[in-house]
């Protein structure tokens, strides 16, 4: 099993592919662009553990705003 990329790999692999375009042309654009996508989306990952407990807070709360209203 192979270890996750971290950020850190993302951006060393991104500055060594801008050398390699501005030393060899926009061909290796596109490695850049997947680069690019793959840190956002690293960035903005979002476990599936802080997203249960943002529904299960969110279910708690429209259930006590049901039940404050019926009073």
């Amino acid at each position: 099993m192979t270890a996750p990329i971290t950020e850190e790999q993302l951006l060393d692999a991104i500055a060594l592919v801008s050398e390699v375009i501005i030393l060899h042309g926009v061909k290796y654009a596109p490695l850049l662009d997947r680069l690019e996508q793959e840190l956002e989306a690293l960035r903005s990952y979002d476990d599936p553990i802080s997203r249960a407990r943002r529904h299960l807070a969110r279910r708690t709360t429209e259930q006590q705003d049901a039940r404050s209203t019926v009073l």
